[in-house]
């Protein structure tokens, strides 16, 4: 008798994307350096959304401001050295989709800007702007959350113009994002700089759409604030890169990018 295979291990699913429509005839529209000039040009556009998206937060001493929203459920965390010198165990809560309640230590800043640039990574981010507003409350800090909140809203809407979205295609948007690597350029138990280098896909798949699914890799810069017992989003600016070379394979169909998002989870987040 064959042995049945076993499916594959799935990341878990923490923002919720919608089902796409069913999968039609299997068959790539694009090849090769054909889109090069477009796909720059909506690159360019997304790197510069990133820079628009600086908050005007500070690194000063925590304001007092409340975390705000409800704890939807909780998701297991542990970090490592404590703000004292000794280790702690930590359940993070899970607020309107992004994990928040760190560690107070240098292990809890690390993972805090890992989670947040996944949570600004999402599909729903870019398109729904109750759930990127909802998002941005329950990362950022007090002082910055006005500006962040601004900034992404008006970044956002050039994006989705550049790639042809709107309220009736939206959910044709594939975006995602998972961290390659991190490193903290300073960190005192009031403010952390962490640098995260992230793998990204954008794009749709929508055969008349300016931007097939293209990759992109970006090196984020994030300023975190301990306020209110939590790591909090002060700023975030990013620069491109490092980027690897292309492997020289042929893209993907559209169709298979559609099932692909259908089908397969978003990257977990870190904890």
């Amino acid at each position: 008798m064959a042995r049945s295979t076993p499916p594959p291990r799935r990341g878990t699913k923490m923002l919720g994307a919608d089902d796409c429509g069913p999968v039609q005839e299997n068959k790539p529209w694009w090849r090769g350096a054909a889109i090069a000039g477009g796909l720059f040009a909506v690159l360019l556009i997304l790197a510069v959304v990133v820079n628009l998206s600086r908050s005007n937060g500070t690194s000063g001493s925590p304001s007092g401001a409340s975390t705000p929203g409800a704890a939807q459920n909780t998701a297991p965390g542990k970090n490592t050295g404590g703000a004292g010198g000794n280790p702690q165990t930590v359940a993070l809560k899970v607020v309107d989709g992004v994990p928040v309640g760190y560690a107070h230590s240098r292990a809890g800043a690390v993972e805090a800007a890992v989670n947040y640039q996944i949570a600004r990574s999402s599909a729903k981010y870019f398109t729904d702007t109750a759930t990127r507003h909802k998002i941005i409350a329950a990362m950022a800090t007090s002082g910055a959350r006005d500006q962040l909140t601004a900034n992404d809203d008006t970044g956002m809407k050039q994006v989705l113009s550049s790639l042809g979205i709107s309220d009736a295609n939206a959910d044709t948007l594939v975006a995602r994002a998972a961290a390659m690597g991190t490193k903290t350029d300073s960190y005192t138990d009031q403010v952390a700089t962490v640098e995260v280098w992230m793998a990204g896909l954008v794009g749709t798949t929508s055969k008349n759409a300016p931007l097939p699914v293209s990759s992109s890799w970006t090196t984020y810069t994030l300023t975190l604030q301990w306020q209110d017992g939590d790591w909090k989003l002060a700023s975030i600016n990013s620069v491109n890169g490092p980027t690897p070379v292309s492997t020289g394979s042929e893209p993907s169909s559209v169709d298979d990018f559609r099932t692909a998002d259908r089908e397969f989870d978003a990257p977990p987040y870190v904890g």
